[in-house]
This record gives structure tokens, C-alpha cells and sequence, in this order.
């Protein structure tokens, strides 16, 4: 399981490198170190999983899994426009991530005795929303679901009985907590010379965009929440403290 004082340290470093550049090279190094450290998730057959929890529990997995899917051609295109090659590797680099996940949670649903989604409409969504715009349009769309994504892995990390399940969410919310600090580096970036006004705009859109999102997910998943042992109330505020941490990281507001 992820120890109490790592999950915090990694989460304030949203804020605390507010004022730092943001370096393609860093990031780079970053991912490539990242998967080196990684190594292999193994997940044994018959994990032992209760009957409470095991249905609702595969349908969210099955859900997660479709989202994580995908060859991020679309964001690759718009990164390639920003002229960076170097982002263009990093982008890269963490859709490989996103995909090994979609491989881990695959051979979650496989020892749970499931299968495979071929699509699904939060899924679908979700990419609709992504293309509306342009390349920070999809980012702030996408952190939204990696927020949710992280606090939902977290809680798996921390409430799943099974060693083998435990270990592999708690990589994997090490992973995302990677991808917020890397994608909020890349939008204070981009955003650091608007203007105040536009920047509090911002912020409201993408706070009405993930609250809509968070309600719309709890309403989905709550019977696997509450068989892994927690409320929709606290998995909410997780998500809200995540979130707000990642809009003073990105927009340099305050949130609050």
C-alpha cells in the first residue's frame, strides 16, 4: 500500500513547484526513469476478492480499463503542434503509461473470472469532450479523469484485501500522481502570461466540467464504493482536494 507519508508529499508537490519552469528535458528523464523503476505487475489467478465487493468491483474496473485504452493519437497530433519534439517524447511516454494500466486492470478483470468492455459511454464522453478544443482544452479534460482515476485507484490501494491487487493500485496511483504534476507543469506553462480574468474563467469552466464529472461518476460507481468501504460524500472531497490542488498548480489561483 502507498505509505501516508508519500501520498501527501507527492500531492503538495502540485502546488509547492508552482513557480518552477517547465523543463521537456526534466520530464523526459522523468518517464524514462519511471518505467525502468517500474518493473513488471504480476496479478495471480484467483485473487481473493469478497462476494459483496467482487461484482461491482469488476464493473468498475471494466469501465476504467476501456478509458485507459487507446493510442492517444489525437493528442499526439496537437502536442506535435507546440514545436517541442521533446514533449512530443514525453507525451508519448505517458500514453505508454496510460496503456500499461489498461493492461494491469485487463488481467485484473481476466483473474476476477470477467471480461473485456469493447466501449462505453462515459468513455466516449469523455473523448468527445477532449476534441472540442485544442491541446490545453484536452489536457484540462483529461486531468479531470485522471483526478477521479487517482482517488478511485487510491482507495482500491487502501481498502483491497488482496496483496497482489493492493501492491499493483498503489503503482499505479504513483504513476498518476506523475501524470498531474506533469500535465499541471505544462499548463502553467501555457497559462502563466494570461491575463488574471481569464485564468479565474478557466478555472470555473474546468471546476463546473470536473464536479459534473465527479457526480455523474459517483452515481456510476457507487455500489463499488460503498463495498469497498467508503462514501460518495468523502470520495468527493478526495477528489475536490485533488482538484483544487491541481488548479493552483496549473492556473496559479486560488482555489478555495
Amino acid at each position: 500500500m502507498i505509505s501516508q507519508e508519500l501520498q501527501p508529499a507527492r500531492d503538495t508537490a502540485l502546488v509547492d513547484e508552482a513557480d518552477e519552469s517547465f523543463l521537456s528535458a526534466r520530464w523526459l528523464q522523468y518517464f524514462q526513469d519511471n518505467k525502468t523503476a517500474r518493473g513488471n505487475i504480476t496479478i495471480p489467478a484467483g485473487v481473493a476478492v469478497s462476494k459483496t465487493l467482487r461484482l461491482p468491483l469488476i464493473r468498475s474496473l471494466q469501465r476504467f480499463q476501456i478509458g485507459e485504452t487507446g493510442e492517444g493519437l489525437h493528442l499526439k497530433r496537437y502536442a506535435s503542434k507546440t514545436g517541442d519534439q521533446v514533449y512530443e517524447q514525453c507525451i508519448d511516454l505517458f500514453i505508454k503509461e496510460e496503456q500499461f494500466h489498461a493492461r494491469v486492470l485487463a488481467d485484473m478483470i481476466a483473474a476476477l473470472d470477467s471480461t473485456l468492455l469493447s466501449w462505453h459511454w462515459s468513455s466516449l464522453a469523455f473523448i468527445c469532450l477532449r476534441r472540442m478544443l485544442g491541446l490545453k482544452t484536452e489536457i484540462f479534460i483529461l486531468l479531470v479523469a485522471e483526478i477521479i482515476g487517482k482517488c478511485f485507484y487510491r482507495l482500491c490501494a487502501d481498502k483491497l484485501s488482496d496483496e497482489a491487487l493492493s501492491d499493483a493500485f498503489s503503482l499505479i496511483v504513483l504513476d498518476e500522481i506523475g501524470h498531474l504534476e506533469f500535465h499541471c507543469a505544462f499548463l502553467h506553462s501555457q497559462m502563466k502570461t494570461v491575463s488574471t480574468t481569464i485564468r479565474y474563467f478557466v478555472y470555473w469552466s474546468w471546476a463546473t466540467i470536473f464536479y459534473a464529472g465527479c457526480i455523474v461518476f459517483i452515481a456510476d460507481h457507487q455500489r463499488t464504493l460503498k463495498a469497498l468501504g467508503g462514501s460518495p460524500r468523502d470520495f468527493l472531497q478526495q477528489c475536490a482536494r485533488t482538484f483544487h490542488r491541481a488548479a493552483a498548480r496549473a492556473l496559479t489561483v486560488c482555489s478555495d
